[in-house]
């Protein structure tokens, strides 16, 4: 059955995936609205108690999911949409590893709808208890099967998992299987780039050291000033991946993600090298001279 809130949801998931892509992330949006049989699920599993108008509200008839091609972009990726977005901290969900025991983690946010959505929002939800918001579901694009088989297996069927603790944790811990084998691939990216930094492949190390949806290509200039001096190679080596695409999407207006453009960003806000200085468009410059977070 199609949903009311289709064309909403897919406005907001354009939106967000145009946000993701000028931080130049690896990941895939998707987007749904509940559809009226679904809510009307959710309110009699409830028997009409938990949502009410004038009381609680259903927060989710809007979904969204990001899934990351890596783990460490959640935050990124959070970070980006609270910028963003009005976000409700008292319905927002954002779990903490535990080192003493195993448990599924999430990173759930609720977020006002946009004022451009309002009113199509408000004509939608008509007499139905449903708040304002919408909410967004962060994770890793290997634990994104996992999510799917929990949600629609175990979670919408509990009364199958009922005294099954065991058959639970074991679950419970693919999920940590998976979450090992993200943490393996970044490091294998992190000794690629390394074994690139050794070779004096540049374009092909900061590639690897930044991981983003850019072109694997330094320009000649770029790399004739790596070639001659070890110190700025170094600094381009150690490039902090998170700072750097905190940094890019601060500037405004928006400027492309490409790999000399992060060379360019990372050597005004830490390295300062002269001579990458002048290599530095003007534009660009001007720009980096005019966002007040990198000039504090």
């Amino acid at each position: 059955m199609e949903s009311k809130f289709r064309f909403i949801s897919e406005e907001i998931r354009r939106e967000i995936e145009l946000i993701t892509n000028k931080a130049g992330l690896f990941c895939r949006v998707f987007a749904r609205g509940k559809s009226d049989q679904s809510i009307t699920h959710k309110l009699s599993q409830e028997c009409g108690t938990k949502y009410a108008l004038g009381g609680r509200l259903i927060q989710d008839a809007i979904g969204v999911r990001v899934a990351l091609y890596f783990e460490e972009d959640v935050h990124i990726v959070a970070d980006l949409l609270k910028s963003t977005f009005k976000i409700i901290p008292d319905a927002t969900t954002i779990d903490t590893h535990s080192t003493s025991q195993f448990t599924v983690t999430r990173h759930n946010l609720v977020l006002q709808i946009p004022d451009i959505h309002k009113q199509e929002m408000i004509r939608s939800i008509g007499k139905a208890p449903i708040d304002l918001t919408f909410e967004v579901q962060l994770r890793s694009i290997l634990s994104e099967g996992w999510h799917e088989v929990d949600h629609d297996l175990r979670y919408k069927s509990k009364k199958s998992w009922e005294d099954q603790d065991d058959l639970s944790r074991a679950l419970n811990g693919i999920l940590a299987t998976l979450e090992t084998s993200e943490w393996s691939m970044r490091r294998i990216f992190d000794d690629l780039a390394y074994r690139h930094y050794k070779l004096r492949n540049w374009s092909l190390m900061l590639h690897a050291k930044v991981r983003l949806r850019v072109s694997p290509n330094l320009n000649h200039d770029l790399l004739d000033l790596l070639n001659k001096d070890h110190d700025f190679a170094k600094g381009v080596f150690r490039t902090n991946r998170k700072k750097v695409i905190k940094y890019i999407t601060s500037i405004s207006p928006s400027i492309p993600i490409s790999l000399d453009n992060i060379v360019y960003v990372w050597n005004y806000t830490n390295l300062k090298n002269s001579d990458a200085f002048i290599l530095t468009p003007r534009l660009l410059l001007e720009s980096l001279r005019a966002t007040p977070s990198l000039n504090q």
